[in-house]
């Protein structure tokens, strides 16, 4: 797979894929509503292995602040729990890391971790992240839950190529 245009499609890519992978994985764990239920039901309520594999094939690890998700295709995503100072709440967060971790598994290494922060600060501005921490932490834009962003030449809810 060629590597992306820019650092700002391919976190574009690492947003669609993570609407798409936490959406059938909560999908399939119904009544469990966002990442933080999960970890909830995994570890106070008890009732789900921290790591399972569920009917539509999503493979998810509850670890430490968040959990992993990697779809039936093989594609990784990977989201914390962190405290959003203006909410004053945790939501579901990524960093620079675990993008570029998706992008590495996709065989589109290529772009520093700068590169991938200055890209999500751009998406920041222009309405298809949310910043949790500055120059951090992001978020999805209505995350957890609710209808992403979209726009003519960008959508989050892409279909992978």
């Amino acid at each position: 797979m060629a590597p992306d245009a820019s650092p700002v499609d391919a976190v574009l890519r690492f947003a669609a894929a993570l609407h798409e992978i936490r959406g059938r994985l909560l999908a399939d764990l119904s009544p469990v509503t966002d990442i933080a239920d999960l970890l909830a039901a995994v570890r106070s309520r008890r009732e789900l292995p921290r790591e399972g594999l569920t009917r539509s094939g999503i493979e998810y690890t509850v670890h430490g602040a968040g959990c992993r998700m990697i779809s039936s295709t093989g594609r990784e995503v990977d989201v914390d729990l962190v405290t959003d100072p203006l909410l004053g709440r945790e939501v579901e967060a990524f960093d620079a890391w675990r993008i570029r971790w998706f992008l590495d598994e996709a065989a589109d290494d290529g772009y520093s971790n700068e590169d991938i922060v200055v890209a999500c600060t751009q998406l920041v501005r222009e309405g298809y992240l949310r910043k949790v921490v500055e120059g951090r932490w992001f978020a999805l834009p209505d995350a957890p839950g609710g209808p992403s962003v979209s726009h003519p030449h960008r959508a989050i809810h892409r279909r992978p190529s």
